[in-house]
């Protein structure tokens, strides 16, 4: 019975590294979208399609620490018995933390990268915004500049 539950755990675990690595494959699409300046529909649509890899990769998390909760007592007073077994998913749950920080390093850039543009896009629409306000008051003191009728008309003909 334990053999059955330790198999589920493992596949638990190669399912969320397999979850992992479409994250990971989302961040290095995020990155290019960024660099390249894509619209921010398009980024925005990349960080909902990880959204939805995160909400799996959560489930994942809850039903394994569910099992894992279950068997704990019964595998510690086991553990020789599971040996090559515990192994195995400690060497996966290894995998599972290395790929983890791999993605927070690349969100952690991603994210910098986006603060830069979002700079880059602010600066430019002050600059807009100060040329529109240039021209709006170069309008409006020409239009309070009316024609100065003459003082003195020479009358001679």
């Amino acid at each position: 019975m334990l053999d059955r539950y330790l198999q589920i755990l493992t596949e638990s675990l190669e399912k969320k590294l397999d979850i992992l690595k479409g994250i990971e494959d989302k961040c290095i699409e995020q990155s290019a979208l960024i660099s390249k300046s894509a619209p921010i529909e398009d980024i925005n649509k990349n960080m909902e399609d990880k959204d939805k890899l995160i909400t799996e990769l959560l489930k994942l998390d809850e039903g394994f620490d569910a099992m894992y909760e279950n068997i704990k007592s019964e595998l510690l007073a086991n553990k020789a018995d599971y040996a090559t077994q515990i192994r195995k998913i400690q060497q996966l749950i290894g995998d599972v933390m290395s790929k983890s920080a791999n993605i927070e390093a690349a969100e952690a850039r991603n994210k910098a990268q986006m603060d830069l543009r979002f700079a880059r896009e602010r600066k430019q629409l002050n600059k807009q915004h100060t040329a529109s306000s240039a021209a709006y008051d170069y309008y409006k003191v020409t239009n309070k500049l009316t024609a100065v009728t003459p003082q003195f008309l020479d009358k001679k003909k």
